[in-house]
């Protein structure tokens, strides 16, 4: 099984091809921003109409399902430079989020 395994990873790792969906880097950037705002509520208890909020409500708000993500996630990865300015954004974003936050008064 692992040896499988092993074979598949080699496969995706060697397929550089994007997805026929890829999503643009920009709306990467908000959905990956919107998912880890998610995860850091995780812990408080989010309902809407009795139904836990969870990474499908992301997906609906930007109009992708998860097979496009995780595709779209898989080519960013085998693109390092792109996957680090990615998530470098993301990072600015939320630490821009977080300094409109202490401003409250």
């Amino acid at each position: 099984m692992n040896r499988y395994l092993i074979i598949f990873i080699f496969i995706l790792a060697c397929s550089t091809n994007a997805p026929e969906n890829l999503i643009s880097e920009e709306k990467m950037e908000s959905i990956i921003f919107d998912i880890m705002i998610l995860n850091a509520s995780s812990r408080y208890d989010l309902n809407i109409d009795n139904k836990m909020i969870s990474d499908e409500l992301i997906f609906i708000k930007h109009d992708i399902d998860s097979v496009q993500f995780y595709e779209s996630e898989l080519y960013y990865l085998q693109n390092p430079r792109i996957h680090f300015n990615i998530y470098s954004n993301v990072k600015r974003k939320i630490l821009k989020s977080i300094d409109s936050l202490k401003n409250i008064k």
